[in-house]
């Protein structure tokens, strides 16, 4: 999937849902009724995880690191990112902030 910026992949590239149904309809080649109105990305989606390409893994909604840069979050749950992320401040690592 990444060869164009030529670098060798040896496993496919995870990616992290919070929806187990996303994850089903991923998997499952099947077309049920309720799926056929589904976006054309997901029949992409199931098409690279059939070759291998990709693999989807289940991710908590809490544990979407992701969504520290994508949506507005209380602060609790911003700070837990934020340390999962590994973000510190200078004084955290020792260091004067830069002038």
């Amino acid at each position: 999937m990444i060869g164009f910026l030529q670098h060798k992949q040896d496993s496919p590239t995870k990616i992290f849902f919070d929806s187990k149904s996303a994850i089903a309809l991923t998997k499952n080649s099947i077309f049920h009724g309720h799926s056929k109105h589904i976006d054309i990305k997901w029949h992409f989606i199931r098409d690279l995880v059939q070759d291998k390409e990709i693999m989807v893994e289940y991710c908590k909604t809490e544990e979407q690191v992701v969504d520290i840069f994508t949506k507005p979050l209380k602060l609790e749950l911003f700070i837990k990112l934020k340390k999962m992320l590994g973000m510190v401040t200078f004084e955290d690592l020792g260091l004067r902030e830069a002038m």
